[in-house]
């Protein structure tokens, strides 16, 4: 049963060992006088303050004879049926598209960033080399545009190399 109450006072009771671990029991009591208790695994709950609305969901069990309300806070989660179309910002096909490219460019350019990064590691280059090698890169996987050259003086060609049914391109490198 989920109702909405106001807190008139929280009170830690004590630590509590179960099959789940170790819970802190808090004492509720409500302005309308319904009282309950509540399990935190924490020993510093901030569901319930003193004076605040609170959403609640209760549960009775049974100790002893006596029947205790067991009190947690009000789930927010909505069931639904799979995924919802969100009516408020549709966007066109076209600014999917470039919003795909834009994503497309990222990617690119952090794969460039690594490959030029190994690349100067391997070879002694500096920053300046890195960005360098990363923009003929990313050039070369948006644009299809192969370069001649490369920073350092040495010149690479991309090999395109199939094995199986896999194709690779392979980075092989003529020093000058």
């Amino acid at each position: 049963m989920t109702m909405e109450k106001v807190v008139k006072s929280v009170k830690y009771d004590k630590p509590i060992n179960s099959q789940w671990g170790e819970f802190h029991k808090w004492l509720l009591e409500f302005e309308d006088g319904f009282r309950g208790e509540y399990l935190s695994k924490t020993e510093t709950q901030n569901k319930f303050i003193e004076g605040q609305n609170a959403e609640i969901e209760v549960t009775q069990r049974e100790y002893n004879g006596t029947k205790i309300n067991k009190i947690k806070p009000a789930s927010t989660f909505q069931q639904g049926g799979g995924f919802k179309e969100n009516t408020s910002s549709k966007m066109t096909k076209e600014e999917w598209n470039a919003k795909d490219k834009k994503k497309e460019k990222y990617i690119a350019k952090q794969v460039s960033l690594k490959c030029a990064i190994d690349y100067c590691i391997a070879n002694d280059g500096g920053p300046a080399e890195i960005i360098e090698i990363a923009d003929a890169f990313t050039e070369w996987i948006l644009n299809d545009v192969k370069p001649k050259t490369i920073a350092m003086g040495k010149t690479y060609l991309l090999i395109k190399i199939q094995e199986k049914k896999f194709m690779t391109w392979k980075l092989a490198i003529v020093l000058n």
